[in-house]
């Protein structure tokens, strides 16, 4: 695997001008400065943008609850209520698929994320109560000031789910572009109902995921980490083009 994704080893989070520095840019952020509130505007100028991501039929099955200050930190201590989540909520949908349907290759790069986040946190892998403690920082946004969840349509089958996804990632590059850090967060799905109640969503929706939103704090080794990518001759197959070197015949 190889990460070409260019800004090698940067903690902060630059203004870039394109969409390719965009995409190079990101990555997922794990530590935010607190308190470094991001303006109103600003989030409305991005996700006014945003909602022009491609969407099959025009459908739009996407909803985004956009919390900051007091409502942020009601979400984040509901969460931290004692029996606000039950013992075992049904999941609502697979953030993985099962080890014994899944590639293998899978296993082994979640497993590889996992240890270069812990190392750049300071976590022993085998220290499975600071293990708990780091993953629990998902649901404090990483100290985002702005926390974001994110819903789809419950009518929606997977093609509607991937038009949602268009729209993040969307989101994703427009804070990019305006010096801001993202980070998209599994963690915030499949919780009961604890977030549907602190958040007055109805069940025609099925919660995601979260969106944490802010500064990246540039003090903090995590913001280091770049995952690898496969390179295109591991997922793309390409047909019906001239071989390498020749010459396109003329019309």
């Amino acid at each position: 695997p190889s990460d070409d994704s260019g800004n090698h080893g940067s903690s902060t989070e630059d203004v870039v001008a394109s969409v390719t520095s965009a995409v190079r840019a990101r990555r997922s952020t794990r530590a935010f400065l607190r308190d470094k509130p991001v303006p109103l505007e600003l989030i409305e100028d991005i996700l006014d943008t945003a909602r022009r991501a491609p969407s099959g039929g025009n459908c739009q099955p996407w909803h985004l609850y956009v919390t900051a200050g007091a409502a942020r930190d009601a979400l984040v201590a509901a969460f931290k209520q004692p029996g606000a989540l039950p013992s075992a909520a049904p999941a609502e949908y697979k953030v993985y698929p099962p080890n014994d349907v899944a590639p293998p290759t899978y296993a082994a790069r979640r497993r590889k994320v996992a240890y270069g986040m812990w190392e750049l946190m300071g976590v022993d892998r085998k220290d499975t109560a600071a293990r708990t403690t780091a993953a629990l920082r998902n649901f404090d946004f990483f100290g985002a000031p702005v926390g974001i969840i994110v819903t789809v349509d419950r009518a929606c089958d997977r093609n509607g789910w991937g038009h949602v996804g268009m729209l993040l990632q969307t989101i994703c590059l427009l804070a990019q572009e305006r010096g801001l850090a993202t980070c998209m967060q599994e963690a915030w799905g499949n919780l009961g109902s604890v977030v549907y109640r602190a958040l007055d969503i109805p069940s025609t929706e099925v919660i995601w995921c979260g969106l944490a939103l802010g500064y990246a704090d540039p003090s903090q080794r995590v913001n280091t980490l770049r995952t690898e990518r496969e390179p295109l001759k591991a997922f793309v197959r390409f047909s019906g083009f001239p071989p390498a070197g020749a010459t396109a015949s003329k019309l």
